[in-house]
This record gives structure tokens, sequence and C-alpha cells, in this order.
């Protein structure tokens, strides 16, 4: 806006000298004085032609930078003790939210004067930043700086619209991050976890189930796929009653027929190495790249032990404290079907040593219970794997029922042993590298760190909607929550843990100050991210103007 030297009269009639700056409130023009000079007659009696001379000046903007650095404002001494500042961090998100078009897919949904990408940017950005109930997030919609006016019956009729628009929605996402940062697909991570809900009874979607924090309420199982960046591509959710390799499959079909995909490998822990997933996975043409049971007398697979015992091959670093080795085998996986299948297996000495000490720890304990009266009391299964149960007369040395000797099974102990700081990996893809297979699998820890958010910094659980399409429009914005959250780690080079990034978007706050300014503050890591992002923003004052527009079009530096 323009920046004047204008002349006023006062009640009396004489002329005062004031630089005044027009500004815009909305389609409404206003002004606000800069600075006052006196009265006109004086400044022209001590300088003739003062008044010409600084509208001259006054169009140097050296001058009115210089003059806008000082600024007087007046309060209102009767402030109540509870006005809030306001966040404006979410404009950050904002940007991102925008670049990814979601609202192409939800303004196909907006009927009777639900504005549903409102709804579903305020559900978003305050799981980020302040997760709470429905109910709390509406009551405090206020804290954010803006225009946010969504009604309690606005927001639960939005979900219901949310839920049915859930998959469209993630393909949009995934369609922008492919054109954007770029996306492949192709190797894709996948792990299930499970959320609890604040209630005590089952229905057909919440069931009691194998819980992850070992809660007695009903669950809801949540599949995760993620993406060699780091960033979640899409999930699906299943009944509290299923286990998780039972997720893997349909979960695997749904990813490939929704992004159109032809062939994906997906990373995944033992838990998804089942024969019936491996072999399903073969027949429809998939690759995979897991890790595998090598433990134990049962379910272990001999030819993999041999070969782990085996002193041959080994390649050992030059600090001696990790080692690895790989062999092609043929993996049977049902008759007359077998596969070719790469497996490494490392050993970590840091590994080797933590095993060791939980063993020995869980021996101390298992000595204890070869008192057979101990034993029996006993509900936890630590150290019973060492023991073995004989039968047997102290007098004569027969065997008698109902007296165990119980000692330990030193053979089993010293099998065991073998094994400390070993793991083993097993892929389809045979020409992968030793390294590339380390590399790859050691990215799965990041979509157990997606988890560890959505449980942690989004407070996704317990859950307290109930009805199933509410129940799945809310996964819908913690996934949306989370996919922002790894795109803006992502844009400033995981320099950031999501914790501290949380909290800088938290520390943007401004209150308003008189004459259309603002005062801004922000911690240092916001400063931090201001900087990574490329966004020129270091001053305490700002104009409104400039607080509505910060933000805005950052992500086109980076896409």
């Amino acid at each position: 806006m323009s920046i004047n030297l204008v002349k006023k009269k006062n009640r009396e009639g004489l002329n005062y000298v004031y630089l005044v700056e027009a500004f815009r409130e909305g389609k409404i023009v206003r002004h606000r004085h800069i600075q006052s000079f006196g009265q006109l007659e004086k400044l022209e009696a001590a300088e003739p032609g003062w008044f010409e001379r600084m509208k001259i000046e006054v169009k140097k903007d050296g001058y009115v930078q210089e003059k806008k650095k000082e600024l007087i404002f007046r309060f209102n001494t009767e402030l109540p003790l509870d006005t809030l500042s306001q966040n404006y961090g979410w404009k950050i998100l904002d940007a991102l939210f925008d670049t990814l078009k979601l609202s192409d897919v939800t303004q196909q949904k907006r009927r009777d004067k639900i504005n549903l990408t409102q709804v579903l940017k305020l559900l978003v950005y305050q799981r980020i930043l302040f997760p709470a109930s429905k109910l709390a997030t509406l009551a405090h919609q206020s804290e954010l700086y803006g225009n946010w006016k969504v009604s309690e019956n606005e927001a639960y009729r939005s979900l219901s619209l949310l839920e049915t628009l859930s998959n469209e929605i993630q393909l949009q996402a995934h369609r922008a991050i492919s054109d954007t940062i770029g996306r492949t697909a192709t190797l894709v991570f996948y792990d299930v976890t499970n959320y609890y809900f604040e209630t005590d009874g089952d229905d057909e979607f919440r069931k009691r189930g194998p819980s992850k924090e070992h809660r007695p309420q009903p669950i809801v199982q949540m599949g995760l796929f993620m993406d060699s960046k780091g960033i979640p591509i899409s999930y699906r959710l299943f009944r509290g009653n299923q286990t998780d390799p039972i997720t893997y499959l349909p979960a695997i079909e749904q990813v490939k027929k929704q992004f159109g995909l032809e062939r994906v490998i997906v990373v995944a822990d033992k838990a998804m190495n089942s024969k019936n997933n491996v072999l399903n996975t073969y027949h429809n043409g998939d690759g995979w790249l897991f890790s595998q049971k090598h433990r134990g007398i049962r379910g272990a697979s001999k030819e993999i032990q041999n070969f782990i015992l085996s002193p041959e091959n080994w390649e050992v670093n030059a600090k001696g404290n990790f080692a690895h080795k790989s062999m092609i085998r043929e993996r049977l996986l049902s008759k007359g079907v077998s596969v070719k299948e790469k497996v490494l297996v490392t050993w970590n000495k840091a590994y080797a040593e933590r095993e060791k000490a939980r063993r020995d720890s869980a021996l101390d304990y298992a000595k204890k219970l070869t008192n057979a009266e101990l034993f029996r009391q006993s509900a936890k299964r630590g150290g019973k794997k060492y023991l073995e149960l004989k039968l047997l007369d102290k007098t004569t040395g027969e065997v008698k029922d109902f007296n165990p000797l119980i000692q330990l099974n030193e053979d089993l102990i010293q099998f065991d042993a073998q094994f400390d700081g070993i793991n083993v990996l097993v892929t389809s893809e045979v020409g992968m590298t030793d390294e590339e297979m380390i590399r790859h699998y050691g990215e799965l820890y990041k979509i157990e760190d997606c988890f560890r958010v959505t449980k942690s910094e989004f407070e996704a659980r317990p859950v307290y909607v109930w009805t199933e399409a509410h129940i799945k429009a809310h996964f819908l914005t913690c996934f949306l929550a989370l996919v922002l959250l790894r795109l803006l780690q992502n844009l400033s080079g995981w320099q950031m843990s999501s914790s501290r990034l949380v909290e800088a978007l938290r520390s943007a706050r401004t209150i308003a100050f008189p004459q259309s300014y603002e005062l801004v503050e922000g911690n240092e890591d916001f400063r931090l991210l201001n900087e990574w992002l490329q966004l020129d923003w270091k001053k305490r004052f700002v104009e409104t103007e400039q607080l509505k527009n910060y933000a805005k079009g950052w992500c086109k530096t980076f896409f």
C-alpha cells in the first residue's frame, strides 16, 4: 500500500502534517499515522518550502523504512487477563496442504453449506499442533490465527463425508507427492500397529485383540505403507481381532489397486514372513525383503542355521564389530512351488552383548525356578524355556509322577548363545547387494517412528469417536497429519525430530497490536525452520497484512 505526506486541519483550523500509510483490511482501505511532524505554519516559518521538500524525501524508500522502525501504540489498560495469543505455525502446514491439492477432492462434496476443506484443515492442523478430542478441537479453534468458525454440527457431518472420500484423498496426496518431490512406490515399507478405544464394548469393527500396549479395551488394526523417503503412502484399517500377518495380503492388494502399481517390493519384519504370505506374494508377481526367524530348535530353517554357524565366507569390518555373508537358496513354498531367495546374515558385536545380557538375566530368574514350588507359582515365561522337567523319586531314583526334577537345559543355552548378535534378512530380489539389503531394511525404523508419532505427538489414541464412519475419518486426519509432518521433515533435510518440529510450529504465536500490527514470536527451532524453508521472517513486529501472507507459496522453492 502507499505512504504519503498529508496536511490535516484541526478544530481551530490549523494545518498539521502527518506521514500516513494506507493499508487494506479485507475489501476496506484504512489509514494509519506513522509519524506526526507538527504545525505546518511553524515548519514553513523555520524552513520555507519544507513541505514540498519532505514530499520528495518521503518518496524515497529509505526514509519511509527508517520511520516505520519506530511506532507508537495506544493500549487498552482494561485488556482481560485471559487475552490469548494465537498460533500461526499452521500456515506452513497450510501451504503444504494446498500444494497437495487435496481440496480438488473435498470440494466435490461441498453441499448444505459445509466447507469440507475447511473442516479437514482444522482437524489435521489441530491434530499436529494441539491434539484433542473432536469437541475440544472445535472449542479451541479460536487459538489458531485467522477465521476459523467450524460448528459442531458441520464437523460431525463432515466426518461421514470424509470417510467416503478416504481413498480418493490418499490417491490425490500420492499423485501430488509423485509429481513434486518424486515417488516411484515400487519399494514400499509395511508394518502394523493398533489403537485402543475409550470403551469396554466390542462391535463389528472394534474388537479385542493382541494390543501392542497390552490394553484390555477393544482395538482396531492399522496397516501403514511408507515410501523410501519416509513419507506415508497409504493405510488400511482392520478389525482388532485380525493378527498382523493376516493384514498383509489385503493391504498389498489395496495399495496396488489404489495406485495402479504392477509390482511392488515390500520391506517388512518377520511377522509378515509366513509361508502363505510369501507364496501369495510370489504368485502376485511381487517381491519381498523380510527379516527371518533363525533362533530356536523348532520353527527355524536348519539350512539357515547351518549357514550361520559355518565359519566360512564371513566378511568382517576393520574394527571387528560387524560381519556379514550371504547365499542364494531354493525356498520351498508349497508342493511343487519353490523360489530363489537371497539370504543375508549379519553379526553385530553390540547387539550380541545386549542379547547375552538379556539371556543372563533370564537365566538368573530360571535358576530360582528349579525349586518346584516356585516354578508352579510363577506365571512368567522368560526363563522357563531353559528348564526341562523330569519326574524322579528322590529315595529310589525311579521315575515317579507329580514330583518334577527341574534343572537348566545347558544344551539349549549353548545352542541359543551361538546366535547372539545375528540378524537374518531374506529377499526375492537375488540381484540386490548385501549393502542395499541392509540399507533398505534399516529404513523400516521410520515406519515404526510414524506409529510413535501418531500415538505420542498426535495423541491418536484412545479414540473417542465410535461409529465406523467417524473412526475411519479420524484415522484419515491422523494419516494426513503424518504426511504433512513427514513432508516438512523431508524438505528441511530431516534436521529436526518430529517432536522438535511440532514444538517449533506450536511456538509460532501472535497477538494483535493497534494500527494493524502484530507482535509475533517463535522459538529457536522455529527460526531455524524458517531459514531452511527460505522464509524471511526475523522481526518481532510485522504488519497484519504480512502475517496474513506468511508462508504462502514457500513450497514453490522446493517443487
